[in-house]
């Protein structure tokens, strides 16, 4: 849980990118073990840092509008998932940069994580499946002539021609910041690769 503290000094945020608001006010619904929907989200982060997010000429009012740009760019950077029309969630490096937050915030952090050697078992497996893909054997073998399609990149994350392609992307951004975090190199120029065909398809 996050102990609980009214933020009625705007200088207290004012300062903080909203992207990294965001990511605390989802951080701060998780914590409470509520479901983050983007009504929530909207109330939760205007009651948290209402100049942050009021309309400029009616600031007793939420503007939901400044959460949209927002929102794609944190999904486009992996640190959330989720859309408007379900549910919202950190990833891990979500997590931390809400953790990095609270700490500017000065607001206590009381956070039910998974122990930490769970969570990292689960981040080698995940690393794992990728370096053992046949792929990116193909890759190690002949990086100069290595070439990749999009429908290689979709089955490397188990996404179909259905999947939109902004989860690819998110799971593949989340793919490589993980490699980079594991000093994973060879794995990390392959996943550059692979995300730079997705890129060319936006």
């Amino acid at each position: 849980m996050i102990a609980q503290k009214t933020l009625n000094n705007k200088f207290d945020y004012i300062s903080i990118q909203v992207n990294n608001l965001i990511i605390f006010g989802i951080y701060s619904i998780e914590s409470k073990d509520e479901k983050c929907t983007f009504e929530r989200l909207v109330a939760e982060c205007f009651n948290l840092f209402p100049c942050s997010f009021c309309f400029s000429r009616y600031p007793q009012w939420p503007d939901s509008l400044k959460f949209d740009r927002s929102l794609r760019t944190l999904r486009e950077e992996g640190l959330i998932v989720g859309n408007p029309r379900g549910l919202f969630s950190l990833t891990k490096f979500g997590k931390k940069i809400a953790e990095d937050t609270a700490r500017l915030l000065k607001i206590g952090v009381k956070n039910k994580v998974q122990p930490l050697k769970m969570k990292r078992d689960a981040e080698i497996n995940f690393i794992n499946t990728f370096k053992m893909s046949s792929l990116f054997q193909k890759f190690l073998k002949n990086k100069s002539t290595f070439v990749i399609s999009e429908m290689e990149v979709r089955n490397l994350v188990h996404c179909t021609l259905e999947t939109p392609l902004r989860i690819v992307k998110q799971n593949m951004v989340y793919a490589e910041k993980l490699s980079k975090e594991f000093n994973e190199k060879l794995l990390c120029q392959f996943l550059n690769l692979c995300n730079q065909k997705l890129n060319k398809k936006l």
